[in-house]
């Protein structure tokens, strides 16, 4: 009997231990000067518990069964720690983690260290390290700055297939579809602490795109405790910039306060004619109120300035003799001055709400309130000649007479200044239009006299009204599967209109539509009046004119995954239901749509699924192969299916969700000293639309293109290795190999603007197997740095850029635009061809040194280090390297100049740029 007592006092005694739980403490710290510890993840795998470091590198787990665990350390800028640890008392603090900065390459504009992470090995537990996306692999760091030269474009895909989150809070402009990264540029110092998903991976905030998802979090208690100044010169788009950060770390009361402010400036450019003039702000508040919950306020924005660069064709670089011609800009008063400002100014306030439920439980939420306005200048003119100098009757071109030609040709050439705008006779014009407007507002005899403005410049302007909330939960429902999931309601008003910018020496200007009809130039009759609430308006600068409307859009999500890690394999499923609506409200009652103009259009909804999953075997815990796949409608954007927007609410027929289907496979190597990745992906697009507007020679008018039923494929390769030898050095390379193609015929309707007249409706257009124009579609890189334990650091990297197309005009491929040609002549072939560039390749170098001042002042009391880094993009001054082109839309197939006259416009990457940037930071 005693025997069987003392036996089960000890079989009670193991179940009690085994039931224990614990609480484990530990700090993060760096070997390195000048890394960012902000974002460190710590994961228990057996238990899959995480959590994150705060400013000062600490952490704690709680709730943790007695027992052995893996490990994993990892963040932005670091290489992976893999270790075991045993828990077997109810507290244990763990000695000091010290994390190696990683050794791939520079960021210059960043003035940080870009980096990998590093899976190591399996270590001596049964569980096989998954692999984590905390930071970017050698792929996505060599297309996000060796590539960026070229605008490449990940994969080839549009803006819309990425989702990129602010403090869990979507950032995306519903009617567009892009991220508005412009509304934190500028904050580079508070914007490090980021997880990346790439592809169809899972998404820990999201259900994600077809591209992937970026999270970042900028709240105060993550950034890194700090004071930093920096100072910057360059001669890329900006010429100078400061920048001033303060983190102040857990504070008494449990407050964490974070601040940053930049400064970039330039009088000019690279491109001659252009400037910056840009400041931004960012203030973060966080309180701790206990163990559970803590508030996040983060408020942030971007005020900024800057003379745009117009893309040209080589006739107009011929004449000029400068790739870079620019014909936006033009001398007033002997000093220079751009037509095409673009100004934008979109402040954000995001309060985020954290709630530890416990230790295997954790909801987020966050509201965000976006009020801003971009706007961009252009000229407008009123019975008078087009003022552009690029105007395509300015140029030989335009003459088929060889002998007109060569003389314009030659003028040009010799008096360059007329290939600028010429606002000094433009203000004269003006000055000299004196002329007597009778029924000013609609009333009869009610005239005003003055400078009647020939020539304008007006601003186009886009004020934002964004409201976003979401809120999202994670759970470890056991120690090997996890759940995530949330709710995302998103709305959208955005006020498109223009206003008189500068009336340019005149009086006044009239709010007349001067396209209203092409039989009439009777301005009198109620077809031209822009607004018929209020005819005849005079014009003052500051006075909407022309269009005004809403594009008013909502949309609710709802998603979930599952993921489940087990010894070997590692699985996951996500999938997502939502719903958008959308409507159009004019504010303008147009003289040539009085009932289809003003007030709210009918509602369009769409309800729409996403599904994804994948599996990850786990080799060992430095091989893994995958495959995701991922199936999902989407509802077609505001932007691309209203024929004309600025004057009536006709959308594009038969309006149908889009479809996408998305599969990839790879392998994943992970090694302490080896590491790469090779992935292969096939994506289809179908039922997509797309809608702009243009003024076009052959009508003589304003219209509308609607492009429907578009199907694409985009199929490629990702490749990438880095290896890290002996003394420091390490060499890496990555390689995108895509074919981004039209696999079908789509259908093109062309309408008056302001007539709604279809000149062309549903015709066929014959662009099956042409490239999509995404940038180049092919793009290599391999490079060598080495690393000092002195803390200094060089590198050089050669890139490669192949398969660059420039965009077509679509109606060349239609059978009407065709129908007098001969099949198979020149003309015939120079009408449906599609412009290839030849491939290109760029040199960059990257260096940077960091110094503790601590080591030779001693009596100084806080960690002081002095940074500088020095990057030179394009180091051999290639400048042929085309990084965009798109065909004019002018068609006339009766010109034996034809292929001159439709020569593509383009855009030139950089030559030679530098970036020194010096920083000092007391931690």
């Amino acid at each position: 009997m005693k025997k069987i007592f003392a036996l089960s006092l000890a079989l009670f005694g193991l179940l009690s231990l085994q039931a224990q739980q614990a609480k484990l403490k530990g700090q993060i710290g760096s070997d390195a000067d000048n890394e960012n510890l902000s974002g460190i993840t710590i994961l228990l795998l057996e238990s899959n518990q995480k959590v994150s470091a705060d400013a000062t590198g600490k952490f704690e787990i709680t709730n943790i069964n007695y027992g052995s665990y893996t490990m994993q350390i990892q963040g932005e800028g670091f290489e992976m720690i893999t270790k075991v640890i045993k828990v077997d008392q109810p507290e244990m603090v763990l000695s000091l983690i010290t994390l190696q900065a990683d050794d791939y390459k520079a960021q210059i504009d960043n003035g940080t260290t870009v980096v990998v992470a590093d899976d190591g090995g399996s270590g001596s537990s049964q569980m096989v390290a998954s692999v984590l996306n905390a930071s970017r692999d050698v792929f996505v760091a060599a297309t996000s700055f060796n590539f960026s030269a070229a605008r490449f474009r990940l994969r080839g895909y549009d803006a819309e297939n990425f989702v990129t989150l602010m403090n869990g809070s979507p950032t995306t402009d519903l009617v567009t579809g892009r991220t508005m990264f412009f509304l934190w540029s500028g904050l580079n110092d508070v914007m490090r602490s980021r997880e990346t998903s790439l592809g169809l991976a899972q998404s820990t905030y999201t259900f994600g795109g077809v591209g992937g998802s970026f999270s970042i979090d900028s709240r105060a208690s993550h950034q890194r405790k700090q004071l930093q100044a920096s100072y910057a010169i360059s001669n890329r788009t900006y010429d100078n910039r400061f920048m001033l950060t303060y983190g102040s770390g857990w504070l008494k009361g449990n407050w964490s306060i974070a601040a940053s402010i930049s400064r970039r400036w330039a009088q000019e450019g690279f491109i001659k004619g252009t400037f910056f003039d840009g400041t931004s702000y960012f203030l973060a508040i966080d309180k701790k109120i206990n163990a559970k919950h803590m508030l996040s306020l983060t408020t942030f924005g971007t005020p900024n300035s800057s003379g745009r660069a117009a893309p040209a064709t080589l006739e107009q670089i011929e004449l000029a003799g400068d790739k870079y011609y620019n014909s936006f800009w033009g001398y007033q008063n002997g000093k220079m001055r751009n037509s095409s400002v673009a100004k934008s100014f979109d402040p954000t306030a995001i309060l985020t709400h954290e709630w530890n439920i416990n230790n295997r439980t954790q909801v987020i939420s966050a509201a965000t309130i976006t009020v801003g306005r971009n706007s961009r200048s252009a000229f407008d003119w009123f019975n008078a000649p087009d003022p552009r100098p690029e105007y395509y009757k300015n140029l030989p071109s335009y003459y088929n007479d060889p002998q007109a030609a060569n003389a314009v040709a030659t003028y040009l050439k010799d008096n360059p200044n007329m290939m600028q705008v010429q606002w000094d006779q433009l203000y004269e014009a003006n000055r000299l239009n004196v002329e007597t407007f009778e029924n000013v507002d609609g009333v009869a005899g009610k005239n005003i006299t003055g400078a009647y403005a020939r020539y304008v410049l007006e601003e186009r302007r886009i004020d934002h009204t964004i409201f976003n909330f979401n809120t999202y939960i994670n759970t470890m429902i056991s120690d090997n599967i996890s759940v995530n999931g949330g709710l995302t309601y998103q709305f959208q008003k955005s006020n498109y209109y223009k206003v008189i910018g500068d009336l340019m020496g005149a009086d006044y200007y009239v709010d007349i539509n001067r396209f209203a009809s092409l039989d009439s130039t009777d301005y009198s009759l109620p077809l031209f009046q822009s607004d018929l609430n209020n005819p005849n308006r005079i014009l003052k600068e500051g006075d909407r004119f022309g269009y005004d409307y809403d594009a008013v859009v909502g949309k609710g999500t709802g998603w979930a995954s599952a993921t489940a890690r087990f010894a070997k394999i590692d699985l996951f499923a996500s999938a997502e239901l939502s719903n958008t609506g959308f409507y159009r409200n004019g504010n303008m009652r147009n003289g040539n749509f009085a009932d289809e103009s003003y007030g709210k259009s009918a509602k369009q909804s769409f309800t729409n699924y996403a599904l994804k999953g994948g599996a990850t075997y786990k080799i060992n815990g430095r091989n893994y192969v995958f495959a995701n796949a991922m199936t999902l409608t989407r509802a077609p954007l505001f932007d691309n299916v209203y024929a004309a927007p600025r004057v009536r609410n006709q959308i594009a027929s038969n309006l149908i969700n889009e479809n996408i289907m998305g599969l990839e496979a790879g392998y994943f190597l992970r090694a302490p000293k080896l590491r790469g990745r090779a992935v292969a992906y096939y994506t289809t697009f179908e039922n997509q639309y797309n809608t702009f507007s243009a003024f076009t020679f052959e009508e003589n008018a304003f219209v509308n293109f609607t492009n429907t039923a578009i199907n694409k494929t985009h199929k490629g390769i990702e490749l990438a290795l880095e290896s890290l030898l002996p003394h420091g050095i390490t060499l890496s390379g990555a390689a995108s190999i895509g074919q981004f193609v039209y696999t079908d015929r789509p259908k093109l309707t062309i309408t008056q603007d302001n007539t709604a007249e279809q000149l062309v409706k549903d015709e066929t257009v014959y662009i099956k197997n042409f490239h999509v124009a995404t940038g180049p579609q092919s793009a290599y890189t391999a490079g060598i740095s080495y690393r000092s334990k002195n803390f200094w650091f060089v590198s050089l990297n050669a890139n490669y850029f192949a398969q660059i197309y420039a965009d077509v005009y679509q109606y060349r491929r239609t059978t009407s635009a065709t129908d007098l040609v001969e099949p198979g002549s020149q003309l015939w072939n120079d009408i449906l061809k599609q412009t290839q560039y030849d491939g290109q390749y760029t040199i960059d170098f990257f260096g940077g040194w960091s110094y503790r001042l601590n080591n030779n002042i001693k009596s100084l009391k806080r960690p002081m280090y002095i940074v500088i880094n020095v990057g030179v993009n394009n180091l051999l001054n290639n400048t042929d390297l085309v990084t965009g082109a798109f065909e004019p839309l002018r068609f006339d197939k009766s010109l034996t100049t034809f292929a001159e006259n439709a020569q593509p416009r383009l855009y030139y990457g950089f030559g030679r740029t530098y970036f020194i940037n010096l920083v000092f930071r007391m931690n």
